[in-house]
């Protein structure tokens, strides 16, 4: 189950999070596209939400969060 800070993100969170996130590392295979960037999309809910790397939040629940908010889901660079 994605935790509660997960669960209350909402689309502002995740573009003024955008702003400044970083990643530097392969883009695993759930990504999400924020203002024309491909972003890793678990990675980048988390810390939207504050949360450490292990919080029990998901891939797919983060996947499911940003297609909630409105936002478009790849996997693997395809969109789903």
């Amino acid at each position: 189950m994605a935790s509660e800070k997960v669960n209350a993100l909402t689309k502002t969170d995740i573009l003024n999070t955008e702003k400044d996130f970083l990643w530097n590392r392969p883009l695993p295979k759930w990504t999400t596209v924020v203002n024309d960037r491909e972003l890793p999309a678990r990675p980048l809910v988390l810390h939207a939400a504050n949360v450490p790397p292990n919080d029990p939040t998901n891939s797919h629940q983060a996947v499911a969060k940003l297609k909630g908010l409105g936002f478009e889901v790849r996997y693997e660079g395809k969109a789903v």
